[in-house]
C-alpha cells in the first residue's frame, strides 16, 4: 500500500504545484508538507477529506487503496422516484386506467418537461406540487400564515441576500463542481478568483451550509470548513436558483392543473 506522503507528493507534482503553493491552500507551513512528504509526520485524520477534496480524489486513494463503486446509484434513484410521481400525475389528470395507456401519456408528459413546453403545478388550498425534469418534483406546504408571510420571513430575506452574494456565488460553483465538501479558505478563494477573503469567510460562517473547525499541526493552527448535513439543503437552494432563473426567462407555458392535495398524502 502506498504510503500516505508518497501519495501526497505525487499528486503535488501532477498538479505542477510546490510545497509553497500547496501549503498556502492548506494553510499550513511549507515546513509541515515536506514532513507530510518525508513520513516523518501524517496529516491528521480530520484533515484526510480536506486533501482528498483538494486534489479530487477520494480519502481511499490517499492511501492508495482501488475500491469499487457499491450500493445503488443515487441518480438512478432520484429517477425512479420522478417516474413513479410522473405516473400519479398522468394517471390522476389524464385519465387512463391500461398499463399501455398510462406508458404513453406519461412518455408525452416526459417529454413536453423536456422540451421545456410545459410544467406541472398541481395546486388546492393547502399546498403545491411543483414538477420540473431539470429540479425534480417539490411538494410545498401551505404556510400557517399565508403564502404571502413568505415575503416577510427574516431568514427568507438573509437567503436571498446570501445568494446575491458575487463571491458566494462564485464559491459555490468551485465548491460543488469539484465536490469539496471539506475545504480551506485560501484554497477555496484562489480556485473562485475571490479577493475579498474575509467577507467570504463570513458569508460561509452564517449561511448554514457550512460548519468551520480548527485543527492544532506542527506550527500553528488550521482552520477548514465541511458541508454538515445540508444536503437536503442543497436540493431547497437547487430549487430556488431555478425558479429564479425560470421567473427572470418566464414564458407563459405552464399548464396548471387543480386537484386534492390529500390524495398524494398518506
Amino acid at each position: 500500500m502506498t504510503i500516505i506522503g508518497e501519495t501526497i507528493a505525487r499528486l503535488r507534482k501532477e498538479r505542477g504545484m510546490t510545497q509553497e503553493n500547496l501549503a498556502e491552500s492548506m494553510g499550513v507551513s511549507p515546513q509541515t508538507i515536506s514532513k507530510w512528504e518525508n513520513s516523518a509526520t501524517c496529516p491528521d485524520v480530520s484533515l484526510l477529506p480536506v486533501l482528498a477534496d483538494f486534489f479530487g480524489v477520494s480519502v481511499d486513494d490517499l492511501f492508495g487503496r482501488q475500491t469499487e463503486e457499491r450500493g445503488l446509484h443515487r441518480q438512478k434513484s432520484v429517477d425512479e422516484a420522478m417516474e413513479q410521481m410522473r405516473r400519479v400525475i398522468v394517471r390522476c389528470f389524464y385519465g387512463g386506467n391500461r398499463k399501455a395507456d398510462v406508458d404513453e401519456l406519461a412518455e408525452e408528459h416526459q417529454q413536453a418537461l423536456r422540451d421545456g413546453v410545459s410544467r406541472s403545478v398541481i395546486q388546492s388550498s393547502s399546498g403545491v406540487i411543483y414538477m420540473r425534469d431539470a429540479v425534480g418534483t417539490m411538494a410545498i406546504k401551505r404556510p400557517v400564515d399565508g403564502w404571502n408571510s413568505l415575503f416577510a420571513n427574516e431568514g427568507n430575506r438573509h437567503m436571498m441576500t446570501v445568494l446575491a452574494d458575487a463571491d458566494f456565488r462564485k464559491a459555490m460553483v468551485v465548491i460543488l463542481k469539484k465536490r469539496m465538501l471539506t475545504f480551506t479558505l485560501p484554497a477555496l478563494c484562489k480556485m473562485a478568483g475571490v479577493e475579498d477573503a474575509v467577507h467570504l469567510e463570513q458569508v460561509l460562517r452564517d449561511n448554514g451550509l457550512f460548519s468551520c473547525r480548527t485543527l492544532a499541526v506542527d506550527d500553528g493552527m488550521l482552520t477548514f470548513y465541511e458541508m454538515t448535513q445540508a444536503e437536503q439543503k442543497m436540493y431547497l437552494l437547487f430549487a430556488s436558483l431555478l425558479f429564479a432563473q425560470e421567473f427572470a426567462d418566464y414564458k407563459a407555458v405552464h399548464c396548471y392543473f387543480s386537484g386534492d392535495m390529500n390524495y398524494f398524502t398518506p
